[in-house]
């Protein structure tokens, strides 16, 4: 899941604990199982809406999708509660109503990703097709790995900038777990140096 759509999650507990009464952890198991088996309650999860729903981490996030889950594992009696169920979870069902706001964010990240993967293509397949300012490590290192290798280092021009891709050894005198490292520079019209040091 991209880290732009986890940004807009939040922490399941969280919701959970928007129920009065819940035990949470089981709660959470209860959640986690639903969304993964795609068949909480009474309806069925889109496998899209499973991976929206809830992002199994070191902290777990939960979406309005999984809030909706929640809230009908809650009404049908499966998450375990220190005291009856109340009739209604205000806080809980605002958060639910959040879905469509939510999904919209959602489509507009996919999309402007999609739009970002079509445009490093266009530019692998024509490094001169490239802005000077869309020139970055990341799109030096993707270039040279695609026409040369992955382990190739040199020079091409993208952009019309010369830009190098070079292998700094590690130095084990200054730390034994250090790695070597792939380092992506170039110098713009004006001669400033731009990228790894």
């Amino acid at each position: 899941m991209l880290w732009d759509i986890r940004t807009r999650m939040k922490p399941a507990l969280a919701i959970i604990d928007l129920i009065p009464n819940v035990h949470r952890t089981p709660a959470l198991m209860t959640l986690r199982r639903a969304v993964l088996e795609g068949r909480p309650a009474t309806f069925r999860l889109s496998a899209e809406d499973r991976e929206l729903a809830f992002h199994d981490a070191h902290v777990q996030l939960t979406s309005p999708i999984g809030a909706r889950v929640l809230k009908a594992l809650y009404t049908s009696g499966q998450l375990k509660l220190k005291k009856p169920p109340q009739k209604s979870l205000p806080a809980l069902e605002a958060y639910i109503a959040t879905e469509v706001p939510f999904r919209a964010e959602v489509a507009a990240i996919l999309l402007a990703e999609e739009a970002k993967r079509q445009r490093l293509a266009a530019i692998i397949a024509d490094p001169d097709s490239a802005r000077p300012d869309e020139v970055t490590p990341y799109l030096i290192d993707k270039v040279m790995t695609a026409r040369f290798g992955h382990g190739a280092t040199g020079t091409i021009l993208i952009a019309g900038l010369t830009c190098h891709r070079t292998l700094q050894p590690a130095d084990p005198a200054t730390d034994a777990r250090v790695e070597d490292r792939w380092l992506c520079w170039w110098h713009d019209a004006s001669g400033t140096h731009h990228g790894d040091a």
